[in-house]
């Protein structure tokens, strides 16, 4: 009879082990609970572990949650529109296809958090650790990432037009096929970093770095490159060679 029970038992593991989540209370929320069906709109939730927990197409907006501890927290499709974040802890959090229009990320941990295709419109991720994070497909209009730590992390194909950037590390990131045009990326390190195709017309890019990155068919139409440094970069494109052939011209007849 022991050992039928036992055999039980182990049927009903692996059930168990895929059956996500347990529904969450929306007024005492838990870790690695789902409060996918809650609405936390205009609700403080600041300061409290929800690690693991899953958020998908959960009601978030104006929500406060500077300094909560969110690792591994899943915010799939879920309305953050003007939340607060702000020194919270995401790392391995999911963004997937979220409204994050001016959600505040100023100072939170980023680490290899996903942000796939996610709406970004205003969004402020100053001073944010995010390395490994992977932007692909976001739409990021007007976004601030000045000062951020975004190393090894992936934008490919990103909307990045007219935010800022300025300060920021982007060490062996990947943006191919980034929209970067008018962005200010003044003194950014993109060392290492794939950039191919990359659109850099009319971007502020004094002191920027580019050792060693690849810039095959990126595009500076009109950037700013005063004093920006290339060396060892690859690919260097044509435009790119004469505009500094240009400046450094201008400086000998100074």
């Amino acid at each position: 009879m022991a050992r039928w029970t036992l055999l039980m038992l182990l049927a009903l593991l692996p059930a168990a082990a895929g059956a996500g989540p347990v529904r969450g209370d929306c007024a005492a929320p838990a870790p690695n609970t789902d409060l996918g069906h809650c609405s936390f709109a205009g609700i403080s939730l600041a300061g409290r572990d929800l690690s693991g927990a899953r958020f998908a197409q959960a009601q978030l907006e104006n929500a406060d949650l500077r300094t909560a501890v969110l690792i591994g927290a899943d915010f799939h499709g879920a309305n953050l529109k003007w939340a607060h974040l702000n020194g919270a802890d995401l790392r391995d959090a999911d963004f997937t296809g979220a409204d994050l229009f001016h959600t505040t990320f100023d100072g939170a941990r980023l680490e290899r958090a996903r942000f796939h295709n996610a709406f970004m419109f205003g969004t402020n991720l100053l001073q944010v650790q995010a390395a490994g994070a992977d932007f692909t497909g976001a739409y990021l209009k007007d976004v601030l990432f000045d000062e951020a730590d975004m190393s090894a992390t992936r934008c490919r194909g990103c909307f990045l037009r007219s935010g800022g950037m300025a300060g920021a590390r982007l060490h062996g990131a990947d943006f191919s096929g980034a929209d970067m045009t008018g962005i200010d990326a003044e003194a950014t390190d993109f060392s290492g970093a794939r950039l191919v195709g990359v659109r850099f017309n009319s971007a502020i890019l004094r002191y920027a770095r580019f050792h060693e990155a690849d810039l095959a068919r990126a595009e500076f139409t009109h950037a700013d490159l005063t004093n920006a440094e290339f060396g060892g970069a690859k690919n260097l494109p044509p435009s790119v060679t004469e505009a500094l052939m240009r400046y450094f011209g201008a400086e000998e007849r100074r």
